[in-house]
């Protein structure tokens, strides 16, 4: 097995030395990193080596940490629910997802302000349950914000009435922009990404980005976590969206080349592991 030492890191000046990792909270990404999935719907995931001793070893150390996912197939408590069935113990409140970071700057931004939402419960139940007003799509040209999310069942008339709401004025909002997550077999399409596309298409319009690689989804966990965003340490499995969303905030990035990014090179994160088992062999030598 190839520790993280003979991997290589980057050479940095500032941040935490290896045996320092085991002393900030955790942030970890979901797909390609903690299971292999089959879409963003989380059916039969298999957790990938490492993982459940990796969150028992968190758990019995007390050691903090949460879990991002870019996922708003499901809401956050079935996400959860569905890692425990296979041994991952995670518990409801520890797992994030862009819904539960955009009802979080709704209340901040636009308290009581009227949204609606292209997507299934996973994108609706974390608003609601923030207070966010959703709109039925009757009234979507009324909504301050526009969210896409996870809706596979999408018509033309959900689109349009997204389209005509932005067209009066509305912000548009994304869950995600990625193209595909890692899946079993390989990879799976990001239908959150795909009707973003959509909807940019039809209204010549770009997006605000709210999961990851939006700083806004760390700034959320870290908040959760008691901490400044700096202070985390960010595991995924990709180089565009977890790599490149803590170099922007400047906390430590660990890459595991279990997903996306299977043949990152080395000195493309702050550290590198072939798998969490690697990663808890390190912790476990600090």
């Amino acid at each position: 097995m190839t520790t993280q030492q003979e991997q290589g890191a980057t050479d940095r000046t500032t941040g935490p030395r290896p045996e320092e990792l085991g002393r900030r909270p955790f942030v970890l990404d979901v797909d390609g990193t903690l299971i292999l999935a089959d879409s963003e719907r989380w059916n039969e995931p298999q957790p990938l080596p490492g993982a459940i001793a990796l969150l028992a070893t968190l758990r019995a150390r007390a050691h903090p940490f949460l879990l991002l996912t870019n996922g708003t197939a499901r809401p956050p408590e079935e996400y959860a629910e569905r890692l425990r069935s296979v041994g991952l113990d995670v518990q409801s409140g520890e797992l994030l997802t862009p819904a539960v970071v955009a009802a979080e700057l709704l209340a901040s931004e636009y308290p009581g302000e009227p949204v609606f939402v292209l997507g299934d419960e996973g994108t609706r139940r974390p608003l609601a349950a923030r207070g966010v007003p959703l709109l039925a799509r009757d009234d979507a040209e009324h909504a301050r914000v526009v969210l896409v999310g996870w809706a596979p069942a999408l018509t033309y008339e959900d689109l349009a009435a997204a389209a005509r709401a932005i067209w009066r004025g509305a912000e548009f909002w994304t869950a995600v922009t990625a193209r595909a997550l890692a899946a079993r077999g390989g990879r799976a399409p990001a239908m959150g990404g795909a009707l973003m596309a959509a909807v940019a298409h039809v209204t010549n319009t770009q997006p605000r980005l709210i999961g990851k690689p939006a700083t806004e989804a760390l700034a959320v966990a870290a908040r959760r976590l008691g901490v400044a965003p700096q202070e985390l340490v960010m595991i995924g499995d990709d180089l565009e969206i977890d790599v490149s969303m803590a170099r922007r905030v400047g906390c430590t990035a660990v890459l595991v080349r279990t997903g996306t990014d299977r043949d990152a090179p080395t000195g493309a994160a702050d550290f590198i592991f072939n798998g969490l088992a690697d990663l808890l062999a390190a912790l476990d030598q600090r």
